[in-house]
């Protein structure tokens, strides 16, 4: 899939990832997002945030078909100008997770997907998911080992053992269950290799 964007010389891993032609990686993708929309069905949203939306590929996905009203926010300028160009009847916020700009209980659902274990600090990114929902959390990261391994395989990241530079933490899928138990109550988990998935109650 060819995506023009808005942002000269703009590029990331995540655009990368979601733009790759490759076929293995097309349908990892694929099964990603299916496993996420089965979660998202089991939700009444009528106003959601996608929180760290990147470049807005979940949100397309997720929420193209969606009568929910969507926020997408993230912290890049040029990920938001491709967001942008890809979700067109959807609005975007420039600001940081970790201090988000609204008030308490905003949306009946929260979406944080791939973004939890790049952050220094994950409680408190949490905390602030579950301050601004009424109801739902969808979250995704990365199921160690599986991920780095997967990684290693395929010749990325190999002097690292696989592991993505700006992955700061390592779960596995039942270590991120017991994490953001701490702070939600978990409905339902599923792996989707190489990826953990959780649908989350709060309040």
């Amino acid at each position: 899939m060819q995506i023009e964007t808005s942002a000269p010389g703009y590029t990331s891993s995540n655009l990368r990832k979601h733009t790759n032609p490759n076929p293995v990686q097309r349908w990892l993708l694929d099964r990603f997002h299916h496993t996420a929309a089965g979660l998202l069905a089991k939700t009444d949203a009528k106003t959601a945030l996608d929180a760290g939306c990147g470049e807005g590929f979940a949100m397309r996905q997720l929420l193209a078909h969606s009568g929910a009203s969507v926020v997408g926010l993230d912290g890049s300028h040029g990920a938001l100008q491709v967001a942008s160009r890809i979700n067109r009847r959807r609005s975007f916020v420039a600001g940081d997770l970790l201090e988000l700009p609204f008030p308490d209980r905003s949306f009946d659902l929260v979406i944080c997907m791939e973004v939890l274990e790049h952050l220094d600090q994950p409680g408190a990114g949490l905390a602030e998911l579950c301050r601004v929902s009424r109801r739902w959390l969808l979250l995704s990261v990365p199921n160690e080992p599986f991920f780095r391994g997967a990684n290693f395989l395929r010749g990325k990241n190999v002097r690292a053992w696989g592991n993505d530079p700006g992955h700061v933490n390592h779960w596995s899928s039942r270590a991120f269950v017991r994490f953001i138990s701490s702070q939600s109550h978990v409905e339902q988990w599923q792996q989707s290799f190489p990826w953990t998935l959780a649908l989350c109650r709060v309040g």
